[in-house]
C-alpha cells in the first residue's frame, strides 16, 4: 500500500492558503506527474508509492515558489508544514 504525504501551506504569518499547487519535483523511483491543490485550510495529500526522500514543490499566486524535502518512511504517512513568502512586487 503506498504512503501519503500530507501537509498544510500557510502564508508566512500562518494564514492558510487555498488552491496553493503543491506537487512532487522528486522521487526515489520513476513516478508519473503527481499534483493537489490545497483545501480551504490549506491542506492536502499526495501519494508516495515507495519509501524514500521527496521533495515537494509548492507555488501560489502572488507567493514566492518554495520546496521542501520529506522522508518517507514505510510505516504509512509523512507530514510537512510549508509557509511561503510574499513575493516581491515587479518579480
Amino acid at each position: 500500500m503506498p504512503a501519503l504525504l500530507t501537509g498544510r501551506v500557510t502564508d508566512d504569518g500562518g494564514a492558510p492558503l487555498a488552491l496553493a499547487s503543491v506537487a512532487v519535483v522528486r522521487a526515489p523511483v520513476p513516478m508519473p506527474d503527481i499534483a493537489a491543490l490545497t483545501d480551504a485550510d490549506g491542506r492536502f495529500t499526495l501519494t508516495a508509492p515507495a519509501p524514500g526522500e521527496y521533495e515537494v514543490g509548492v507555488s501560489a499566486d502572488g507567493f514566492e515558489r518554495t520546496t521542501a524535502e520529506v522522508t518517507v518512511g514505510g510505516d504509512g504517512e509523512a507530514a510537512l508544514e510549508i509557509r511561503l513568502r510574499r513575493a516581491s512586487p515587479g518579480s
